[in-house]
């Protein structure tokens, strides 16, 4: 077993260029670069974001894809002290102007165009003062604080730098006070909550969070130097960023990813690759399992993670051949990973049905959410955290912190699960989601859980109607697998044959088009909405 020493997200790319130097650290698509070339380039492109006003302590909004620009330019940032705001790839103008006023952000680091999305032209509508401003000297009167731009493009823009110049610039500089000045439990990065209810909120992470994060999380699916990591997850979130990109750097792997997901040619990279370990959302591994090309055989992997009910975890087992698959909890405000599996020693029905043991260093307990006690083994109530994995809070929200974290260091997670006697946490989906029924609390994630056991199911997403009679109606909204068919009443008998009945679905919609946030997730709140809708029609 390794154990872990505190480090800045700086020192970890010289450590790991030190032992692993010529060994691979990124691929992406056809570009390759190993650990040293990847440590030069960050002190290189460190030496120029100082030389154009990036200082330690400044905020730095990040609007780019997975890809080696990304990576170069937020350890950098944390090489120099300074703070990086990763911005979803999906955002439009007005959720981008959020996140830089919100943030304080003084510089952007954005690619021109990604996919149909035209970042600089959407910046230019926000700050329409950039296109006669001198590189470094934008004066905005929407974003008075963002004075720097700097753009990954092949043509020289106005009011920019260019990405690539700064590589040269400032190499005179003598960078190891300021890497010498960073602490590792100094804020690194400002990550926006997903907002499915709400504007997002700024979780503040430190160096020490995230790394460590990362690294337990590939102690416990037993990685090692010569492990290749498929990541398909964006680097913008922290599944992408610490569960793949920092357990990998931590242990000395390769991390293979593309620059958005696509099902099909994830599963040609991770054959060519030969990648032996996969990290990745449901959704994601739903995607390639439906993928006519799947061979197991053609695949080299051997341990993962995924979030999702049992019978996604079975299917990547016996489809896509992960013998060490498990299914993991956590959340932004915790860096994100809370607990997980040991991949190598826990038994498959445990890592399909559990969310595994709480990281080390970290305690976990079940709380009735009304009276505020601590419960025993196997009752459900609100799951509380405490432990070095913590945010340092809400970034200028210091009443919304206070709420979310006591005066005991516990975070009031707000979602609901159990503890069971082994010890192993099981989550069961948001209280807030939780359906209220005829007197019974009902989650919807336990019965998603059963829903997906039938086989013509692709997705499904439960919720809570308004109803006078029982207060809420368990209502199913469901995706079908292509070519499949199904009726409400089948469904419901489906739900019948295996659940108490109160938990049965009294509504069933079929759905293609789910409501998203911009981090992929379905808005539950907008599926009452629409469907509440469709009733008063």
């Amino acid at each position: 077993m390794n154990f872990w020493k505190e480090k800045t997200l700086g020192e970890a790319v010289r450590d790991a260029a030190r032992v692993y130097g010529d060994r691979e650290f990124l691929v992406v698509g056809d570009t390759r670069i190993t650990y040293q070339q990847m440590a030069d380039k960050i002190e290189q492109f460190s030496k120029g974001l100082l030389s154009v006003g990036v200082e330690p302590g400044d905020r730095v909004a990040i609007w780019l894809p997975n890809g080696i620009e990304w990576v170069v330019a937020i350890f950098s940032l944390a090489n120099i002290g300074a703070i990086f705001v990763p911005v979803n790839t999906r955002f439009k103008t007005e959720e981008l102007e959020y996140i830089l006023q919100q943030s304080d952000s003084s510089a952007l680091i954005l690619d021109e165009s990604f996919q149909k999305a035209e970042y600089l032209n959407m910046l230019l509508k926000l700050c329409p003062e950039l296109a006669s401003s001198k590189a470094g000297g934008l004066n905005s009167a929407k974003l008075p604080g963002l004075r720097t731009i700097i753009c990954v493009s092949e043509k020289r823009l106005p009011g920019t730098y260019f990405f690539k110049d700064l590589f040269s610039m400032g190499q005179e500089i003598d960078l190891k006070p300021v890497e010498d000045s960073v602490d590792p439990h100094q804020t690194v990065s400002i990550l926006y909550t997903s907002g499915s209810t709400a504007f997002p909120k700024g979780v503040m992470l430190t160096h020490n969070n995230i790394l460590r994060n990362g690294f337990e999380i590939g102690e416990r699916l037993g990685m090692n130097a010569e492990d290749r990591y498929f990541n398909p997850c964006p680097y913008y979130h922290n599944a992408g960023l610490v569960d793949g990109l920092l357990a990998a750097l931590t242990h000395g792997s390769c991390n293979v990813t593309l620059s958005s997901f696509d099902a099909r040619e994830s599963l040609a990279v991770m054959e060519r690759e030969r990648c032996t370990v996969v990290g990745g959302i449901q959704t994601m591994y739903v995607k390639m399992m439906e993928e006519p090309g799947l061979d197991r055989q053609k695949l080299s992997l051997r341990t993962g993670w995924t979030t999702g009910p049992p019978q996604t975890v079975r299917d990547i087992y016996e489809k896509m051949g992960v013998s060490g698959i498990t299914n993991l909890y956590g959340i932004s405000e915790a860096s994100p990973c809370c607990s997980i599996s040991d991949c190598l020693r826990d038994p498959l029905e445990d890592r399909m049905t559990r969310m595994g043991k709480p990281l080390p260093g970290v305690e976990m307990k079940i709380v009735d959410p009304k009276a505020g006690k601590t419960l025993p083994p196997e009752e459900q109530g609100e799951i509380y955290v405490r432990g070095w994995n913590l945010m340092q809070g809400y970034y200028k929200k210091p009443e919304e912190t206070a709420k979310a974290v006591d005066s005991e260091g516990w975070l009031h997670t707000g979602d609901l699960g159990f503890i069971d006697e082994k010890g192993l946490i099981f989550f069961m989906g948001r209280i807030k989601n939780v359906v209220r029924s005829g007197g019974e609390n009902i989650s919807p994630e336990e019965v998603e859980n059963f829903i997906f056991r039938n086989p013509k199911v692709k997705h499904v997403e439960v919720v809570g109607l308004p109803d006078e009679k029982w207060g809420q109606r368990v209502t199913a909204c469901i995706e079908l697998k292509a070519g499949m068919e199904a009726t409400p009443e089948e469904i419901i008998g489906f739900c019948k044959e295996r659940m108490a009945n109160f938990k049965v679905p009294k509504e069933v919609h079929f759905v293609t088009d789910w409501p998203m946030t911009g981090s992929g997730k379905v808005q539950k709140f907008k599926l009452v909405e629409i469907l509440s809708e469709k009733r008063k029609k």
